[in-house]
């Protein structure tokens, strides 16, 4: 054969095999899908771990319950005054004061349209209510008024609780006037006699005269009780056996306190009632002195307050 022969034999021969490396190489290439050439060799494939939660714990036991702290009682109010009685003397001038009555025999007294009564020369008049308490009930009787600035009459406010056997008093206050050495004071009668007309001291001669504290002497310079209102207090306890009086002057300020000697007679019990009494009487003609110009007491204003046994509790 040629040599040309056998280069073209030997040619067709190579492209033959060229063929074939191409078909096979295409075929491997045929069964790896794209997008699975391994990007890193790595060594044995390791198991997933498994899947983690949130870490729980065992709920957390509330402590014990217990009983909230027992707070201490509130202490309580002390007790409150209770008004059995008031009259503020509202008005038209020259009415009647319709929670009083006149004694017999005596003047009567009128507003004086100022929210005053006037209780003029010998006149009298007594509370229309009366109370009978029970025992142990603390009763405080008070009142604003100015007394008359002579000392030819005296005037009074006073507690009487008539009893068939000693019709006893207590004076809140009583006058005699600027111009008497006694002045103004207090007193605490175990018995009181109303039949002055019979010249007969019957109480004196029962050996129950009356207990007398003059209360003049500690009035302080400037304003006096004839000059202006003054506040008075009588204190006591239904069924006790002393009273407490007590005093403000025109400016607030305390003028006297004085408490009574110790007597189960000298205050009221709880068997009959006891009532209120406003008068402005003539002293005897022998013990008038002269001077002043205003024989009527004005009275502002009367209460009477009460602490039920119950409350004082």
């Amino acid at each position: 054969m040629s040599r040309l022969a056998r280069q073209q034999v030997g040619g067709r021969t190579a492209w033959r095999a060229a063929v074939l490396v191409g078909a096979l190489l295409l075929l491997a290439t045929a069964c790896i899908g794209p997008g699975t050439w391994p990007t890193k060799v790595s060594g044995p494939r390791r198991a997933a771990p498994p899947a983690t939660t949130a870490p729980t714990t065992a709920p957390t036991e509330a402590p014990p319950t217990t009983a909230p702290p027992t707070a201490a009682p509130p202490t309580p109010a002390p007790p409150a005054w209770e008004t059995l009685f008031a009259d503020h003397f509202d008005g038209p001038a020259g009415t009647w004061p319709d929670q009083w009555h006149h004694m017999t025999n005596w003047n009567a007294a009128a507003l004086n349209g100022l929210g005053q009564l006037e209780v003029g020369h010998v006149a009298q008049i007594r509370s229309t209510p009366g109370w009978m308490l029970p025992a142990g009930t603390r009763v405080r009787v008070s009142a604003s008024l100015v007394m008359p600035d002579t000392s030819r009459n005296y005037a009074a406010l006073w507690v009487q609780h008539p009893n068939p056997v000693d019709p006893r008093e207590i004076d809140v206050i009583e006058s005699y006037g600027p111009r008497k050495v006694a002045g103004a004071q207090l007193g605490s009668h175990i018995c009181y006699d109303e039949s002055v007309e019979n010249d007969v001291d019957e109480c004196g001669a029962a050996g129950l005269s009356p207990e007398l504290w003059p209360v003049g002497q500690a009035f302080a310079d400037g304003a006096k009780p004839w000059e202006t209102f003054w506040e008075y207090h009588a204190e006591f306890t239904v069924g006790g056996e002393q009273v407490h009086y007590e005093a403000k002057d025109g400016s607030g300020n305390q003028a006297y306190t004085v408490d009574s000697t110790p007597d189960a007679r000298r205050v009221p019990g709880n068997a009959v009632p006891f009532h209120l009494r406003l008068s402005n009487k003539d002293v005897e003609p022998e013990h008038m002195l002269p001077g002043g110009s205003r024989h009527s007491m004005f009275v502002d204003w009367v209460t009477v307050q009460v602490l039920y046994p119950t409350a004082a509790s």
